[in-house]
């Protein structure tokens, strides 16, 4: 077929023409499941966090471990900054023939300005791609979630510059009360935490009915999920977890199958015995592969917060660094994992360290079970546990689970829940 003088006829425009029709259909879906996405978003209960965003910013990253609620934050961002707002999901398969480019393109020019981009991390080229549109498109911007393994400064674009991060944990027992229970407790720094928590325990404890609700919260109030699961909420975090490993770690670190399946392995074997001191010879062996692979797929599995490694303040936070110490990121995990087995020693561990680890560097101190801030040592046990074993550390402090009200210095295992995200030294 010959066109003259470089003029295509009437037919091959209509086939243009028509091709196009099909692609503006296929964006105005995008926005119809916008639209009903952002319209489904309720605004009565935000996190905690939320505060600590810095909203106006142009490119902000949520990051986090599937089931935190990190879309939904995206989603209420989206809903309630009074903006013209479109919602896209990277995994929808019309990004399998089109590039999120075109999109925002097509979007811009019918006056968005507001995007929030979830799963950004199974898009092919994102940082390239981010980048592009955010020099390209000054007037815009963009709310983009991602799993908590993804490592900005691997992507070929240049983001860190551009991009402000955030990482989300799950439901703290301040956020739980409020979500499950419409209350609210108060919230305080770790020095208030220990100059107030007597004060606390007589105003909020009876009357809140804190025993009962903070247990429950250890089994089963991290994932906000946890109220639509129901019943099946361990059995549908467990599934979120294999999600983790055989989609976003695929994803993010390019892991085959094999690899895949050896990281379930190495949980499987975690899971038995958390918190531990990994003996990372032995657990080569168990599993026949290297010590260096192992080490790799711990820094996997930390980074993509299931589990937590502990370090001193003397070891390097290198992947091939082993860790002083293994636990699970929540206590929600561990009955998951082995509601049957579950020690209660291994609970109260999980737990302040979780809470810790929210406010403040956590550290293997020289005696003790954790350094904070390098300035506080603590040591957690039961209601019997004594200060002998840290004597000659700094600003001693035990954390007791069994016991409702603490001192100055002793903390009930249920107060640690009012610590708020502030830093340590902010009052």
């Amino acid at each position: 077929m010959y066109f003259i003088n470089n003029v295509l006829p009437l037919w091959c425009n209509e086939i243009i023409l028509e091709d196009n029709s099909k692609i503006m259909k296929n964006f105005d879906k995008l926005l119809e499941i916008s639209e009903r996405r952002i319209g489904n978003t309720s605004l009565s209960f935000v996190r905690e966090m939320s505060d600590s965003i810095e909203w106006k910013s142009r490119m902000i990253l949520l990051k986090g471990c599937r089931g935190v609620g990190k879309t939904y934050l995206m989603l209420q961002s989206l809903k309630s900054k009074h903006e013209i707002a479109v919602y896209l999901s990277l995994d929808n398969i019309i990004f399998l023939s089109n590039t999120l480019t075109d999109v925002i393109d097509y979007l811009y020019k019918k006056g968005y300005r507001f995007f929030g981009l979830n799963e950004v991390h199974k898009y092919p080229n994102w940082s390239i791609e981010l980048k592009n549109i955010y020099d390209n498109y000054s007037d815009i911007r963009m709310v983009i979630t991602s799993s908590s393994a993804l490592d900005i400064m691997a992507g070929k674009g240049d983001l860190s510059r551009r991009l402000d991060e955030y990482t989300m944990r799950g439901l703290s027992f301040i956020e739980y009360m409020r979500f499950e229970y419409e209350v609210d407790l108060p919230k305080l720094s770790w020095p208030e935490l220990l100059k107030s928590n007597v004060e606390v325990y007589e105003e909020y404890y009876e009357s809140c009915d804190i025993a009962r609700r903070f247990n429950a919260y250890l089994k089963r109030g991290y994932y906000p999920f946890y109220k639509e699961a129901g019943n099946k909420y361990h059995d549908r975090l467990l599934s979120v977890i294999m999600q983790v490993i055989d989609v976003d770690m695929t994803a993010i670190y390019n892991i085959d199958y094999e690899t895949s399946r050896q990281i379930k392995k190495l949980l499987a074997i975690i899971s038995r015995i958390v918190p531990f001191s990994p003996n990372i010879s032995k657990l080569s062996r168990d599993l026949s592969m290297s010590r260096n692979s192992v080490l790799i797929y711990l820094d996997y599995l930390a980074e993509a917060n299931i589990t937590y490694s502990l370090k001193s303040d003397a070891k390097s936070d290198s992947a091939l660094t082993k860790p002083d110490k293994i636990y699970f990121e929540n206590t929600n995990l561990l009955y998951a994992f082995d509601a049957a087995s579950v020690n209660i020693g291994t609970v109260r561990e999980t737990y302040v360290m979780n809470m810790l680890s929210r406010v403040g560097a956590v550290s293997t101190p020289a005696k003790g079970d954790f350094m904070l801030d390098h300035t506080y040592t603590i040591e957690v046990g039961g209601p019997n546990k004594s200060k002998h074993q840290l004597i000659g550390m700094p600003n001693p402090v035990l954390v007791k689970e069994g016991i409702k009200k603490g001192s100055s210095d002793i903390l009930p295992l249920w107060s640690l829940g009012l610590l708020t995200m502030a830093h340590l030294g902010e009052e």
